[in-house]
């Protein structure tokens, strides 16, 4: 029991220092830069600009746009996050945003996991210094 309440006290020790670390992230706004950039980055990648616009050319919404009656950008953005098209791996319906955010999220986890090159190894040494930097007000205290 006494192995439970330790065990249970290191994990809340370890969520208050990841909450602190992020609080410093913010704070000083390397948070908000790299998440712009991981943005940024992801969305120049090919490989989801592809699967965007294999996406975008199998929709049927796309496919019933009148020339002569264009809708407004967001009436056509609404209709594309509700059309349903057939996942063909899984063999069922999905929403079109699904497989598009999935694609995405794809891209920004390889992005920030790489913590041997480019943005993934920024976050891990933003993390580290904002980890070291608590440590030591910690110790000043």
């Amino acid at each position: 029991m006494e192995d439970d309440a330790a065990l249970a006290r290191q994990v809340r020790e370890a969520r208050e220092v990841e909450k602190c670390v992020l609080d410093a992230l913010r704070q000083d706004g390397t948070f908000d830069a790299l998440r712009r950039r991981l943005v940024e980055e992801a969305s120049a990648k090919q490989e989801l600009r592809g699967a965007v616009s294999t996406a975008l050319a199998n929709s049927a919404t796309v496919a019933r746009i009148d020339p002569a009656r264009k809708p407004t950008e967001k009436a056509l953005v609404d209709a594309l996050r509700e059309e349903e098209v057939v996942d063909e791996d899984k063999q069922v319906r999905v929403k079109l945003e699904d497989t598009v955010m999935e694609a995405f999220s794809k891209e920004l986890w390889d992005l920030m996991t790489d913590e041997q090159e480019g943005l993934g190894r920024e976050l891990y040494e933003a993390v580290y210094a904002a980890r070291e930097r608590l440590a030591l007000s910690e110790n000043d205290v």
